[in-house]
């Protein structure tokens, strides 16, 4: 019995939150169907829902009034040490504002409550509505994907500069260049008390003066948990020669290798720690005297490899570089031992150069990605009018709640509220003002980041094998998997397979079988003759 008490105590508790951007999506079913993958969520993860979720039903960016939302929040005031999770179908349910979803998640930690999101795609419930959710979904996920490409290239820079892009390992300290809002441009910089400590130390282990657990019984006597923060462990000190090892020598790990593998490690502009001869040392003592070379799973020298697959079983293909008598020939070929094309390779120029005439024949059409920016814009001027009186309704709303939050702290300042008055209204009205900022955040952003997002989504398409060229090689994995989530298989004499497309090479695809009935509105002319052929009387 004491068991199941003890067990019942450690559960999670959580509430849900759902809200529906629109009145007439109140009859439909979207947001019972936020409720019910709310409630799987919390069933999949051992959460224990509280009472009835909280539905804001028909409210957007029309109304900053979200009566359940604040209801919520004090819940979990009231509740606070209580509820556990605050669980919503997706982040933008509520906060589509990075700035407000980072109030909302410290007003909410401030209870003890940690958000959860069950982070769903939107899916509109008409025709219309679920093609400009693929549209607008896929925006996003094109954004993010090539955003995280360019990242890698940005941080591939730094290393090549000689710069360590991310956080200083043990030993040493950064400029803090991030917290001044500034890009990291410096090497990191010795720490004054434990870069001697952990040098000195590493420098005995490499004359096999001292044992892994002698250094951790060294740290605990020193000030190193104090300057760091850390615990000296066994494990800490096996992080020591691992991949950090290399920084200590004076090198940086490069994950994007050239196909020559002549970048595998960058010189680095900081001060070692250890010598070359003192970091072979190590790793001859770790190894047991033979230092062995870890591979990457992605061979820079053959890109399509484990994306390809084999036509007969389906395997990925790998590659490999047989030497002939005067050359080395390079091939993708099938390891699968029970597959009859086994062995049977594809030159690796042969697989490459059909790979770039695929891409250059999925390319979407100019006249579906000039119909995909003239349908999305015209329904963005439809909507860009109301949201613009709504932003000045919600201003005005605003100014409003800031005039009675300032009268209360005067009526506290004059003794008419007591502490605990003055404690309940301020929290009703700061509540309020936290739903009208975020109902501003929802009336300004889609404007600004429709209109980036499409041309942006425009520009990653229109020539996809430039790009997969242009990328590192070791980014172009990533790249493939936007375009073919599934991978695609390749034979000699039929060429490629019938792939699976991402989203917007397959909206390409109905576009140009099907006659869709999302057109422009009345009064929006499209720019070119092929696309004024499509409009029909159907609104937006």
């Amino acid at each position: 019995m004491k068991k199941k008490i003890a067990k019942t105590e450690k559960a999670r508790r959580g509430i849900i939150y759902v809200r529906v951007s629109s009145d007439e999506q109140v009859n439909g079913t979207s947001l019972d169907d936020q409720e019910a993958r709310c409630i799987k969520y919390c069933q999949e993860n051992d959460i224990e829902i509280m009472g009835e979720p909280f539905r804001d039903e028909g409210q957007s960016a029309k109304s900053a009034n979200r009566p359940k939302l604040i209801e919520a929040i004090e819940f979990c005031r009231k509740n606070k040490g209580l509820v556990d999770a605050f669980v919503v179908y997706k982040l933008d349910r509520f906060s589509r504002n990075m700035e407000d979803h980072i109030l909302v998640k410290k007003m909410l930690s401030d209870h003890g409550t940690r958000l959860h999101s069950v982070s769903e795609p939107i899916v509109g419930e008409s025709a219309t509505g679920k093609l400009l959710g693929g549209m607008l979904a896929l925006i996003s996920e094109f954004d993010n994907d090539v955003r995280t490409q360019r990242s890698s290239n940005g941080m591939l820079a730094k290393l090549k500069s000689g710069i360590w892009p991310w956080k200083s390992p043990v030993g040493y300290v950064s400029n803090q260049d991030k917290k001044h809002g500034q890009k990291k441009t410096t090497p990191e910089k010795k720490h004054p008390k434990v870069f001697p400590i952990l040098q000195g130390l590493l420098r005995q282990y490499s004359k096999q003066l001292i044992t892994e657990k002698g250094i951790v019984d060294t740290l605990k006597k020193t000030d190193f948990k104090r300057l760091t923060g850390i615990k000296p462990t066994l494990q800490f000190v096996n992080q020591l020669f691992g991949s950090r090892l290399t920084f200590y020598a004076g090198w940086l790990t490069n994950p994007w290798p050239s196909e020559d593998g002549s970048d595998v490690v960058i010189r680095g502009k900081h001060e070692p720690m250890l010598t070359e001869e003192e970091w072979w040392a190590i790793k001859q003592i770790r190894t047991g005297g033979q230092i062995g070379i870890k591979k990457s799973r992605n061979n820079p020298k053959f890109p399509l490899r484990r994306f390809i697959k084999c036509p007969a079983c389906l395997h990925p293909l790998t590659g490999s570089s047989p030497r002939g008598k005067y050359k080395v020939f390079d091939y993708y070929h099938c390891y699968n031992s029970e597959c009859n094309l086994r062995g049977k390779g594809i030159p690796k120029k042969e697989m490459e150069d059909a790979f770039i005439e695929l891409l250059q024949r999925i390319v979407p059409t100019q006249a579906f990605t000039a119909y995909f920016e003239a349908v999305v814009l015209a329904h963005w001027k439809n909507k860009s009018s109301e949201l613009l009186q709504q932003s000045t309704s919600h201003e005005k709303e605003m100014d409003q709640l800031k005039a009675k939050r300032k009268s209360i702290f005067e009526m506290r300042e004059s003794e008419t509220y007591t502490p605990e008055q003055f404690k309940e209204r301020i929290r009703d009205v700061e509540n309020q003002i936290l739903v009208v900022k975020m109902a501003m955040g929802e009336a300004n952003i889609d404007h600004y980041d429709l209109e980036a997002g499409i041309n942006y989504a425009k520009q990653s398409i229109q020539n996809l094998a430039k790009q997969w060229l242009d990328l590192e090689v070791a980014l172009r994995a990533k790249f493939q998997k936007l375009i073919f989530p599934a991978g695609i298989s390749y034979d000699r004499n039929f060429k490629f397979g019938t792939p699976q497309l991402g989203r917007i090479f397959t909206l390409n695809q109905h576009f140009l079988v099907e006659k869709t009935d999302l057109v422009l509105p009345p009064g929006f002319e499209p720019g070119t003759n092929c696309l004024k052929g499509n409009c029909s009387t159907v609104e937006l």
